[in-house]
């Protein structure tokens, strides 16, 4: 063999020992990501031949799981939906195939938050309502009412941290664990400060429907088996009129029954409590002689007085001008 012939002959042995070292790591990067969420159990013996066999039944009840075929294969598809933004809790799912799953209760349905720090990312308002939203998600389909405190200890505890030791389970960095919460009775909730939270775009990570997911749990609700259902692991995306899957809605009637008032049972989306971008359209700007004022304000610099309306920055504002009308 010439001198050509070897050296094509080895270039061919180094793509191969090279395809292999990948296949190797994406099997090792695949594997760990099933323990770690709880589709796989470490071996007794990493030898056994009969835990490759749990190793490939753990990628099909993954593949089902995310409306994949599910052979039991390793293929980008697979690789790439476990490489997307989640959620930090393991999911329960086996061969069984569970539908919703539980992880405890509440003894009351009349429950208080607070929000501890907030995210730079947005505006301290858009922050509350996001989540004010999120939780309105569940009281509108079940038995349970929520109330904003600024002080003292809340059932359900809200904060932003990055990869640090303020938890004892720390985040990975932007663009993977987005968020975890506790189950009940904890109220821990958690949202991942490495992340850019948006509302209303497609840029970011949407703040509502991910604290909408980790509230969830915090209200007892493990991961539902339905790629597109609020409770599924996997982040979704921004979606606009968001609504709540069916399989939501049963595991929380499930564990605090359907809600007393049906006047807005109707309603399992909240785009319509915090405006998204389908959600502006002409502007109802209220009457000012017939309208809640909620404050009075003198600007020092026009010396004009600036009236207000509701408590957020979407709110109506009107300017007293010189000629004594009342400008929006």
């Amino acid at each position: 063999m010439d001198r050509s012939g070897l050296l094509l002959l080895l270039v061919l042995s180094l793509r191969a020992a090279l395809g292999a070292v990948v296949e190797w790591t994406e099997l090792n990067e695949a594997k760990a990501y099933l323990k770690q969420y709880g589709y796989l159990n470490d071996p007794a013996d990493p030898q056994d031949p009969s835990y490759l066999e749990e190793v490939i039944e753990a990628l099909r009840v993954f593949q089902r799981v995310n409306d994949l075929p599910p052979t039991g294969e390793l293929d980008e598809a697979t690789l790439g939906v476990m490489r997307q933004p989640r959620c930090g809790l393991k999911d329960p799912f086996n061969k069984k195939f569970h539908k919703y799953k539980v992880m405890g209760r509440w003894r009351k349905k009349s429950l208080t938050y607070r929000i501890y720090n907030y995210t730079p990312d947005m505006l301290r308002s858009e922050v509350r309502a996001a989540i004010r939203s999120a939780f309105t998600y569940w009281s509108n389909v079940a038995d349970l009412t929520f109330r904003e405190i600024d002080y003292s200890r809340a059932d359900i505890k809200i904060s932003f941290h990055k990869k640090d030791g303020y938890c004892s389970v720390p985040f990975d960095g932007r663009g993977h664990v987005l968020a975890h919460a506790e189950s009940p009775e904890s109220g821990i909730v958690h949202f991942d400060e490495d992340e850019f939270w948006t509302e209303g775009s497609y840029y970011g990570t949407n703040l509502r429907i991910v604290a909408a997911h980790e509230i969830g749990h915090a209200l007892g609700l493990g991961h539902s088996q339905f790629r597109s259902a609020l409770m599924a692991p996997v982040y979704a995306g921004y979606r606009v009129n968001f609504r709540l899957h069916s399989d939501d809605v049963k595991g929380i009637q499930a564990l605090y029954g359907k809600p007393l008032s049906t006047t807005s049972a109707s309603t399992t989306t909240v785009d319509n409590v915090f405006p998204t971008e389908s959600s502006y359209g002409p502007a109802r700007i209220p009457d000012p002689c017939t309208a809640d004022l909620d404050a009075i304000m003198l600007d020092r610099l026009k010396e004009n007085p600036l009236v207000q309306t509701g408590r957020s920055s979407l709110d109506t504002q009107w300017i007293l001008g010189s000629s004594g009308r009342l400008c929006a």
